[in-house]
């Protein structure tokens, strides 16, 4: 099992990620708004803006303040596996790029 950081000290399970789509579209908005309202929902933000919005197969949405572009690139370098050691170490949050600063 290999945990993925989405920001803030919150990880996801990488295998378990389907997509990693962009909040901004309506469509989106709506789905987001549909999985709060069935218990699906799962706020990785820490208050902070939604940027990206990780969808699970088991149908979880997960909402993080990190660009798409971040966490895609976490996903494919790889993540930490579940007894601690790392594959591609992963940005620590004060290292992210000036992209998920504003």
């Amino acid at each position: 099992m290999r945990l993925v950081n989405i920001g803030y000290g919150n990880a996801v399970v990488a295998e378990r990620v389907v997509a990693i789509v962009s909040p901004e579209s309506a469509p989106m908005k709506r789905f987001k708004e549909e999985a709060r309202k069935a218990g699906r929902l799962i706020d990785g933000t820490q208050g902070r803006r939604t940027r990206s919005i990780l969808i699970t197969d088991s149908d979880h949405i997960v909402l993080s303040a990190l660009q798409t572009e971040t966490v895609a690139e976490r996903l494919e370098r790889g993540g930490v596996a579940a007894n601690g050691t790392t594959s591609n170490q992963l940005t620590a949050d004060n290292d992210v790029s000036s992209r998920d600063e504003a």
